[in-house]
């Protein structure tokens, strides 16, 4: 933890006690006004120097490569979608003729859309071949419209967002190249994918606070720096707040925001910036304690008092690893298979794999099969699980002696950096996993026997609350009246099957 003068800790220690009552998982965060940081901390096994999933915080970052596009002369917001990719397909419509990139940074492009799309197609042709909505029109958010204007991007520059942004925004601030999720036509995926360190992000903010300078010299066009995080459309609530271009804006607040409790915003009121790093399912209740706790810490002195229980307080957080004090007896050298009737299981709702399927389920490239072919090695303090992963081989070390082990590994494209132990608990082995350049956490139990080896996942985020949450928010649940609560109660059933035992069995 780092903190300097003129800020309350009081208000710091607030935050983390609000989310440490909803079960927020906090990872980082970061506190600066007039571009210095004066809080800085990252709660263990995360750092300031690992890359972190942020999911839709990509959108911004994707408005950043449009802005400069636009200022290059690439295209303008007035140009028409119809026109930048008449070689797709299109619906019949009369309102091509109002669909402008300015309506897909904006998020009113009017389109029908869905979450569950596959991020792997071709996105472009599936949005030009949606209908458009007759209900609901005006402001949706989407995930459509966002890559839309990723995609206008990468065409009329000719290459990729990550090539695009390097030269002009990701090496004059500093920032390190970063891991961007393609689809199968080789482009940025632009409603997520973009990993990148909490301190770039805090950094990126300031930049667009200070009309889009750095260190005296201009990074982002000016215009786009005032423009993208002004108000361009108004929310039904009434108040100032709505969205700019793939920025929210709340009163005069504007944020880059990502699910499970990402969040980036600038508060003019105090030239501040406020960055944090989170896992929830419910990011209600992180943002409220974001909002409404957070900002009071730049309007009183510090307190050494409030300091030190502050300090006291974030020693005692983070994942705390046990050693293993005795391990059951482990089939070494032997491969053991999926059987069929657990594969079927595991894979009703989305296949299981190292990463929980609470992210797997939102990713780009996701996983159409179960892992399979486990088998294991013990050496001295180290338990080591292997796998595939639709090919990809897998090598888990877990520290044994109450030290992680760091493993590194790819899956379907993805590169991680794998902190794990293991440990004793009610006699069956279980292994703690944490991905570093995600949000989440996966505790595998093992129940061995001679021929057979059980294995249970449970994920945070919980898989089974984040599709329960989304279902329930979902059009089809809300239209469907009296039937709501049979339809959730077959949905929270089906999603009880992902938390279910897959069995193995040895390989003859």
């Amino acid at each position: 933890m780092e903190t300097k003068t003129k800020l309350s800790s009081k208000w710091i220690y607030k935050f983390y006690e609000e989310l440490d009552k909803h079960s927020v998982e906090n990872h980082g965060l970061i506190m600066m006004r007039d571009g210095e940081v004066l809080f800085e901390n990252y709660v263990y096994p995360y750092s300031a120097d690992v890359p972190h999933t942020m999911f839709s915080v990509t959108k911004s970052i994707v408005s950043t490569a449009a802005g400069f596009a636009i200022d290059e002369g690439l295209f303008n917001l007035d140009t028409k979608i119809i026109d930048l990719f008449p070689e797709y397909p299109a619906c019949e419509s009369d309102e091509w003729d109002s669909l402008t990139v300015r309506s897909v940074l904006t998020m009113q492009s009017n389109k029908e859309f869905s979450f569950t799309q596959d991020m792997t197609g071709n996105y472009v042709e599936m949005f030009m071949k949606a209908p458009f909505r007759k209900k609901n029109r005006g402001f949706l958010y989407s995930n459509n419209d966002a890559h839309m204007v990723a995609a206008i991007v990468q065409k009329c520059a000719k290459m990729n967002l990550v090539d695009y942004l390097t030269p002009r925004l990701f090496e004059p601030l500093g920032i390190e190249r970063p891991f961007w999720e393609f689809n199968e036509l080789g482009e940025n995926i632009g409603g997520t994918g973009c990993h990148m360190k909490l301190r770039d992000l805090a950094k990126l903010s300031q930049c667009y606070a200070d009309g889009g300078k750095w260190n005296g010299e201009q990074i982002i066009p000016e215009f786009w720096a005032r423009e993208a995080t002004k108000l361009q459309v108004k929310h039904d609530n009434g108040k100032d707040s709505g969205y700019g271009y793939l920025f929210w804006i709340f009163d005069d607040i504007f944020s880059m925001d990502g699910m499970f409790g990402q969040r980036v915003s600038y508060l003019p009121k105090h030239n501040a910036v406020i960055a944090s790093f989170n896992a929830c399912v419910n990011d209600g209740d992180f943002t409220k304690a974001f909002d409404n706790i957070l900002p009071k810490a730049f309007e009183e002195e510090a307190d050494e008092e409030w300091d030190k229980k502050l300090a006291d307080y974030l020693a005692l957080k983070g994942e705390k690893p046990v050693a293993c004090d005795k391990l059951p007896e482990i089939p070494t050298g032997r491969k053991f298979c999926l059987t069929p009737v657990s594969d079927i299981l595991a894979k009703l709702m989305f296949p299981a794999s190292l990463i929980p399927r609470s992210l797997t389920s939102s990713f780009a490239q996701r996983p159409k099969s179960n892992l399979n072919e486990v088998s294991f090695d013990v050496t001295e303090n180290v338990f080591t699980v292997m796998w595939k992963e639709e090919g990809d081989e897998v090598k888990i070390h877990c520290g044994l002696d109450g030290a992680p082990r760091l493993s590194e590994c790819e899956i379907k494209g993805y590169r991680y950096t794998i902190w794990a132990y293991a440990y004793i608990s009610r006699g069956k082995l279980t292994v703690v996993v944490k991905p570093l350049n995600t949000l989440a956490t996966q505790k595998i139990t093992f129940e061995f026997s001679e021929n057979e080896v059980m294995l249970r996942f449970v994920g945070t985020p919980s898989f089974p609350a984040f599709i329960s949450k989304n279902a329930d928010q979902s059009s089809f649940v809300k239209n469907s009246g009296a039937l709501k609560p049979a339809i959730m109660k077959v949905i929270d059933k089906v999603l009880k099957t992902t938390e279910m035992p897959m069995k193995f069995k040895a390989k003859i």
